[in-house]
């Protein structure tokens, strides 16, 4: 009766984060996604059939701290990064600042004293995000330095690097990376090419090229970096740095054995150095634990994630913005797992811990948020997602302005959610404005796009556009493979999410080769028996199963439930729709008892995970009182019934197809019991909802934004 269908996942991942060490900066990175839920009807012999995509699309942001990000090397250190984990200033440390820049002032302009106060108070608003006075102040410095010291000297190319790193924050990667070059560049000439100084700017331009998702240019210059932190100092923490960005950047060109190997020697030469219960070792755990979270493998990342956390709060206190950030990270192992009541505990601490810190109109805290916001919508609590993603989308555009990625990426945060809302039209037209975002800070063919496409094809399938959606699916494929290759986990995804919208327009064929792609992908990155692997056996069982191949359906479904019980994965909402597919297809082949337990199991998921009053467990309650009436437990039945039509008759908008399924098996019983007078009367229903249905097939508008 129900068959539900898992698509494919992935994140775009924001790195922004409190480091121990003035490390802090912003860049956004591909990474994985969530499990999400999309209704979709398909009819099959008679009867409508429910798609369940447990969906998550490409652009879909769960934010990451630390994780597969680049962090620059220090080269200053000012009065407003001595300690990150306070407010980012205060009247009465702006007031110290601006009267050292007047009392230096005093020095005139080709004084150092100056240069140095000017600095001190540019880092202060950069802290702040206060873009255009420290972008002027940083201007004045670099003007007094030219005057100084020359336009060649060292302490100009200081500045540069600040500049740049502050308008990389704002995205303005195109200055930062002149900035950045022409402070390489001062080096290079000043030092030498095999200079330590020359790899710390090698290293933070590798950065701007990898926010930028140029990721072989950034690898090639990370790859210059390390050779020089290897000659001159080869147990160096700037030799740790660089090998933990290098293998970041490695994870996101799909370059898991290179990557997995030099996070573990990053790991190796910081704890010789420092011992292994520095703040330092716990981010490279951290950024080591994410990885494997991108891979899917949960077990191995939550210990390390877990040990970055206990770091982190035993040196810096159980308060601190790292501690915020471990949370967050920690709680997407948790979410994945389907451990959803961790998660939202974890969320909403480090969410607390960042209003402290900060105040309730900090970045973080919209990030915060907007995690909060990614776990909501897995739960299917879409107007507390929605309210969750606009907060830290207001907070977004007041600190960066309408046009940066990270507006784009709550944009199609919120799109999707109204996508689940049955708001179609409104969910367009954000997508739209991402894209133009997208657009004009990266250009046309940028893995940015790919998201969107992603997206709005998701939206497109979600009102039957097939056509139109496979187009944006072709689109995404096209960019991603350009740029990653063709073997690249993100084009498994896209070709898992094709396949389900070719499966829904009933394209047997065409769905069942692009998952057989994909999922020979996911084999060879990840081996036989990863997580990753489940969905996609799972849809690929869905496409035996509507062409009545029993047998292979079966063994597909129990392969995909396999895995998910190797990797603890039994308490996950895709899990569980795994379970009622699996149920669904033995009540096909009649076979109650077996489909029976199924049923219950995933109902118990359902009502653990969603609660007991939640819509979606109205198909399932339907499904598991079919299989008792069918085998005769007519008592049992009942309630089941009782209660899902209950919960039925209740939703907005009303759902057709399973208050007919519902209506029905009500019939059936009632019928088996004698009751034959309100057997008939359910029957009626049943016709009458299917007149309704009907109607509104015919005569559906798309319905307006609120």
């Amino acid at each position: 009766m129900t068959l539900g269908l898992l698509k494919g996942k992935c994140d775009l991942f924001l790195t922004l984060f409190d480091n121990p060490t003035p490390l802090a900066f912003l860049t956004v990175f591909p990474e994985r996604q969530d499990s999400q839920t999309g209704l979709l009807r398909l009819r099959r012999g008679g009867r409508a059939m429910k798609l369940f995509r447990i969906a998550v699309p490409l652009s879909m942001v769960c934010w990451a701290f630390a994780a597969n990000g680049q962090l620059p090397i220090p080269e200053t250190q000012n009065l407003s990064e001595a300690q990150p984990h306070k407010q980012s200033g205060s009247a009465q440390d702006v007031n110290v600042l601006m009267g050292a820049v007047q009392q230096a002032s005093e020095f005139g302009e080709s004084d150092p004293r100056y240069e140095a106060a000017l600095r001190n108070l540019a880092g202060f608003y950069c802290r702040a995000h206060s873009y255009a006075e420290a972008e002027s102040l940083y201007k004045h410095a670099l003007v007094v330095s030219e005057k100084v010291h020359g336009a060649q000297h060292e302490e100009t190319a200081t500045l540069l690097n600040d500049l740049a790193l502050m308008l990389q924050e704002e995205a303005r990667f195109p200055e930062a990376q002149a900035f950045l070059q022409r402070a390489l560049a001062i080096r290079e000439v000043a030092f030498g090419s095999g200079s330590p100084l020359t790899a710390t700017s090698l290293n933070n331009l590798a950065s701007v090229y990898s926010s930028e998702g140029h990721y072989s240019e950034a690898e090639t210059l990370y790859k210059r970096a390390l050779a020089i932190w290897e000659k001159f100092e080869p147990e160096e923490l700037n030799l740790a740095t660089t090998l933990d960005n290098l293998a970041s950047v490695e994870q996101d060109l799909g370059k898991y054995s290179q990557a997995e190997e030099h996070f573990r020697r990053a790991l190796a030469v910081r704890q010789k150095i420092v011992g292994p219960n520095d703040p330092g070792v716990a981010m490279i755990l951290n950024n080591f634990g994410m990885y494997y979270n991108e891979q899917a493998r949960y077990t191995e990342a939550e210990p390390l994630l877990r040990r970055a956390l206990a770091i982190w709060e035993e040196s810096l206190g159980p308060e601190h913005p790292n501690v915020a950030a471990a949370l967050c990270n920690v709680s997407t192992a948790w979410r994945h797992e389907g451990k959803y009541s961790e998660a939202a505990t974890a969320l909403q601490r480090s969410l607390a811990i960042w209003e402290k810190a900060y105040g309730p109109g900090h970045p973080k805290v919209a990030s915060a948020l907007n995690n909060l916001g990614v776990l909501q919508r897995t739960l299917r609590n879409y107007p507390e997602a929605e309210s969750d993603f606009r907060r830290a989308l207001t907070i977004w555009e007041k600190t960066f302005g309408p046009e940066h990625p990270g507006v784009a990426n709550i944009l199609s945060n919120i799109a999707l959610t109204l996508q689940n809302k049955g708001q179609f039209s409104e969910a367009e037209s954000l997508l739209e404005r991402a894209k133009a975002i997208r657009q004009k800070l990266f250009g046309t063919e940028h893995l940015a796009l790919a998201a969107v496409f992603n997206d709005l094809a998701e939206v497109y399938s979600s009102q039957s556009k097939y056509k139109e959606a496979e187009l944006s699916f072709l689109r995404a494929l096209a960019i991603y493979e350009k740029n990653l290759g063709p073997e690249h986990p993100n084009v498994a995804i896209v070709l898992h999410n094709l396949a389900t919208t070719q499966l829904e327009a009933r394209r047997y064929v065409a769905a069942e080769q692009n998952l057989r792609r994909a999922l020979a992908i996911r084999e060879k990155q990840f081996g036989p028996d990863n997580p990753d692997s489940a969905p996609l056996l799972s849809i690929l069982a869905g496409v035996q199963h509507m062409q009545h191949k029993y047998a292979e359906a079966e063994l597909l479904y129990k392969r995909s439930l396999a895995i998910w019980n190797k990797a603890a994965m039994t308490k996950s909402l895709d899990f569980a729709q795994t379970l009622q597919n699996l149920g669904d297809l033995y009540l096909a082949e009649h076979k109650y008892d077996e489909a029976g337990p199924l049923f219950a199991q995933a109902l118990t998921i359902k009502e653990n995970s969603l609660g007991e009053q939640h819509p979606e467990l109205a198909h399932v309650l339907t499904l598991l009182a079919a299989a008792d009436v069918f085998r005769g437990y007519y008592v049992e039945a009942e309630p089941f019934c009782r209660r899902a039509l209950g919960m039925l008759e209740k939703s907005s908008p009303p759902d057709y197809p399973a208050l007919i399924d519902a209506a029905k098996v009500y019939a059936i019983l009632l019928s088996k019991t004698q009751r034959q007078a309100q057997a008939e009367l359910f029957e009626t229903k049943a016709m009458v909802y299917a007149a309704k249905m009907k109607n509104k097939s015919r005569n559906d508008i798309k319905p307006t934004s609120p």
